[in-house]
């Protein structure tokens, strides 16, 4: 199915308005034991219907990274720390596909909150299948991924709270999964599921691309600087996997938003300042981006962006691999709460993530004694 390039302005107002409407459904129980960062709550805020959004694709886009992601997620730094008990990231995963506070909203009679981005968490449980080459962990991932997809609207959103912010972290994880699938040729034991997959997700990034400059989005994104680069990847990856040059115009459109969110020191604006939690998130992101679905002259503007960033999230990280917390706006000191309504803490897997893909994608050796000492480090709760 191929996504136009243009939206009409009777299917946008279609689309908001379904949006809207679904929003407003609830869908919040005791979560189970938290093991994960998740972000924060943010208000569902009233939305004018915008104008229509015109995404005018190059003349020829295509990637031209050299997808050595996939070599980092193959890496025996991956296997020795966050992949080195896959059993466990298996039992993260209901029979039903349900993840983290899905789980409890799924048994619950009662219905209170569930959110779609909760089930990103398979893009991780398919790192380590193709890390530990199982094929039960990839068929766990790609259940929790149809599980979240079973519940989309006709219009390509997901009826649940924060549904933009929420519905950014699932494609994006879901476009990075597949592509890796892809990569790897891991996908061919799975190749139904994954067709059945593909248009689904196709159409939750073309509802993104539609709702991305409404003016509740792009206050959030100015805000949070790091949803600049999930929201970018999201449709980025989306457009190539789909050969949608539509869409991975839309990504660029957005990456280059976010490049202009910048401090001279090197820190992504959150909430005014720094916060080295979702600095690493944001790199996570655009190192991804840069690796695989960048155009040639993207990756030649992002680069220094890139490394002027991690430089300053290595300043973050003292000898012994803890990450320091004190000047963070969101994470670490009790600023804020998380979807389980625990305080949110530093997440030394986004940290090491950041770090691991610099030293492949870009080659850079220094930032391999980051990646290692950040995830062997007991990080202050």
């Amino acid at each position: 199915m191929k996504i136009p390039s243009a939206f009409s302005a009777s299917m946008l107002r279609v689309r908001l308005s379904a949006a809207f409407v679904l929003m407003l459904a609830g869908c919040a129980t005791a979560p189970p034991p938290r093991g994960i960062d998740y972000p924060a709550p943010a208000s569902v805020v009233g939305r004018p219907t915008p104008p229509p959004a015109v995404i005018a694709p190059p003349q020829d886009w295509r990637a031209s990274g050299s997808g050595l992601d996939a070599t980092y997620e193959r890496s025996a730094l991956l296997t020795t720390t966050f992949y080195s008990n896959p059993d466990v990231l298996l039992k993260q995963v209901d029979r039903s596909g349900a993840m983290g506070i899905n789980r409890g909203w799924e048994a619950s009679a009662s219905k209170g909150d569930w959110y779609i981005e909760e089930q990103r968490f398979a893009d991780t449980v398919i790192g380590a299948g193709v890390n530990r080459n199982r094929n039960d962990l990839i068929d766990a991932g790609l259940r929790a991924i149809e599980w979240g997809l079973a519940r989309q609207a006709a219009d390509g959103s997901f009826p649940c709270k924060d549904n933009y912010l929420s519905s950014s972290y699932f494609v994006a994880a879901t476009a990075h999964a597949l592509w890796l699938l892809e990569t790897t040729e891991h996908e061919q034991a799975f190749a139904a599921r994954i067709q059945s997959i593909r248009p689904r997700l196709h159409n939750a990034a073309a509802w993104l691309a539609v709702e991305r400059n409404t003016p509740a989005i792009t206050a959030k994104l100015d805000a949070y600087s790091s949803r600049y680069f999930v929201t970018g990847y999201a449709l980025a990856a989306t457009g190539r996997l789909m050969a949608d040059n539509a869409l991975a115009s839309a990504g660029e459109e957005i990456i280059r938003r976010g490049l202009g969110r910048q401090h001279a020191s090197g820190y992504f604006y959150e909430l005014g300042g720094f916060d080295a939690s979702f600095q690493a998130e944001a790199l996570v992101y655009l190192l991804r981006y840069f690796d695989h679905a960048a155009t040639a002259s993207m990756r030649r503007s992002t680069e220094p962006a890139i490394r002027l960033a991690l430089d300053w999230l290595a300043s973050r990280v003292s000898a012994r691999g803890i990450v320091q917390t004190s000047g963070n706006t969101r994470s670490g000191i009790g600023q804020e709460r998380d979807r389980t309504g625990q305080p949110r803490r530093i997440s030394a897997v986004a940290v090491s993530r950041a770090f691991g893909l610099g030293r492949i994608v870009l080659g850079t050796s220094k930032y391999e004694a980051l990646a290692k000492s950040v995830a062997t480090a007991r990080q202050p709760v």
